[in-house]
């Protein structure tokens, strides 16, 4: 979903706000201490690096007031056409692979230190912690749970570990001239659907396991 431009767009804006800025307002698109039935937050979906609204929505329900508190995008029907199409744009070989766009690896190296860096500053990681409990019933405790094991494994992809993660295999053959070659390859357009109770460790997990690998992923 992210060309390898905007790829490198995300990368300098990472670096430049870890420097410049140690709060989560340099990022942030909503406060979760404030969100309100009187403030209702407006999810949008992101569509070829864009975040775009949509014409079908839903509301949810503060669990705390009953109050509406959050609208999200209910895409369906022709509306769905742009995301197909923009899935339909990714070959079966993927953004970036083995032979296709190395550099990528790299880029997602630099892109995951600097999320990890700035995941592991208190008032980032509190941020995190207040949105996945406006949205899940969890303790302090099983929310920063979440949030640090998500830190940790966006720290582990950082620098090479990306490119290493693409890592294959090579074996001998049974006779002379013969050998066999393996490459960890990309699905291409891939998708995913993830559970409620963790709204922020599985689908953060999933979704940059595809991308490092060079798949597209439809996110909402």
């Amino acid at each position: 979903m992210i060309r390898y431009q905007g790829l490198r767009n995300v990368r300098r804006a990472l670096v430049s706000s870890a420097r410049r800025d140690a709060s989560w307002n340099s990022f942030a698109s909503v406060d979760p201490w404030t969100m309100s039935g009187s403030k209702v937050h407006e999810v949008k979906n992101l569509l070829g690096g864009e975040w775009v609204d949509d014409k079908h929505t839903e509301t949810f329900p503060d669990p705390l007031t009953g109050e509406t508190f959050i609208q999200v995008p209910k895409s369906k029907g022709e509306t769905l056409d742009a995301y197909v199409a923009s899935l339909n744009s990714c070959s079966k070989s993927g953004l970036h692979n083995p032979f296709k766009s190395p550099e990528r690896y790299l880029d997602y190296g630099d892109v995951s230190a600097a999320a990890a860096a700035r995941l592991k500053e208190p008032e980032v990681e509190d941020f995190f912690v207040k949105l996945i409990q406006r949205v899940a019933p969890k303790s302090d405790g099983q929310a920063r749970g979440e949030v640090r094991v998500t830190q940790r494994f966006i720290e582990n992809f950082g620098g090479d570990q990306v490119r290493f993660l693409a890592r294959g295999f090579s074996v001998a053959g049974d006779h002379a001239g013969q050998m066999s070659h393996g490459h960890r390859w990309p699905y291409g357009p891939t998708t995913l659907i993830t559970p409620f109770n963790f709204p922020f460790e599985i689908p953060v997990l999933q979704l940059l396991g595809a991308l490092y690998m060079g798949n597209k992923v439809p996110l909402s």
